[in-house]
């Protein structure tokens, strides 16, 4: 059974050490700075009762985007367990559903190399050429009209 919902924000930490941040020493390691700001909502999706894609979801402009209401999309990540599921999809979905209520016009993301095939299919649009990220690898700016 698939179940999509609002968590918190140290419930993302698990999947963000494991798929994301490996790199890092523990879950704690995986708060970001824009975890508890107002207006930042995470997504998290479970498989029976795991939770198995987590995404957050935060108010954040980027001056490549010409529209006014924005959110961007950071440390998305779905079990390698489930991959092909989709579940990812489900929260971009859940996210898109939450953004409109909201009125917003865009959401923007970082997106791995490795992950360009999944936004795209997700109607995201690439600006740009890659750019690297720190002990993370190439990525590129993609986007999403709400």
């Amino acid at each position: 059974m698939k179940k999509v919902k609002l968590i918190s924000s140290s419930e993302t930490y698990p999947l963000r050490l494991a798929i994301l941040w490996s790199h890092l020493k523990n879950e704690e390691d995986c708060r970001i700075d824009v975890d508890e700001l107002e207006g930042t909502f995470h997504v998290g999706a479970y498989k029976d009762e795991e939770l198995v894609a987590v995404g957050t979801f935060l108010i954040e402009s980027n001056k490549q985007l010409k529209e006014k209401k924005q959110y961007r999309l950071r440390a998305m990540a779905t079990s390698t367990k489930v991959r092909g599921e989709g579940f990812g999809k489900q929260i971009i979905d859940f996210a898109v559903e939450e953004l409109k209520q909201r009125k917003m016009e865009i959401l923007w993301c970082d997106a791995r190399k490795i992950a360009l095939g999944f936004y795209e299919k997700m109607d995201f649009t690439i600006i740009g050429d890659y750019y690297d990220v720190p002990k993370i690898g190439p990525h590129k700016l993609m986007y999403k009209l709400i």
